[in-house]
């Protein structure tokens, strides 16, 4: 039931995005960035990713196109709608906060102790 609510508040934002080229260029830039550092964090662990300078680049490109998409398409919308959409960036956005986190408090744990048979 939870699902058909958000798919139903969701779907209008979607097609909103889909429909409008300086939406979609907003949304294609914010997830290659977020790309780059879903991989990068891969790749050589939370800790040194996020002391990585191009990573915290990427994450800041990543915000700033997701506030800029956000703010175009609250002027599309009317006050409620355009709250929904800020209220699932936030969400996706602590999401990301809290998946980098976990990460890091696991990598700094693996680091702390050594297993010795």
């Amino acid at each position: 039931m939870r699902t058909d609510k958000m798919a139903e508040a969701i779907t209008p934002l979607v097609t909103k995005v889909a429909n409008d080229p300086e939406l979609r260029e907003h949304a294609k830039r914010a997830l290659e960035s977020a790309k780059n550092v879903y991989e990068k964090v891969q790749a050589d662990g939370a800790r040194k990713a996020a002391a990585d300078k191009r990573v915290q680049d990427d994450v800041v490109r990543a915000a700033a196109e997701l506030r800029t998409g956000a703010a175009r398409l609250s002027e599309q919308q009317s006050k409620h709608r355009g709250k929904t959409f800020v209220k699932l960036l936030v969400a996706i956005a602590v999401g990301v906060a809290a998946f980098i986190g976990i990460k890091n408090a696991i990598s700094s744990d693996e680091d702390e102790f050594e297993y010795t048979p």
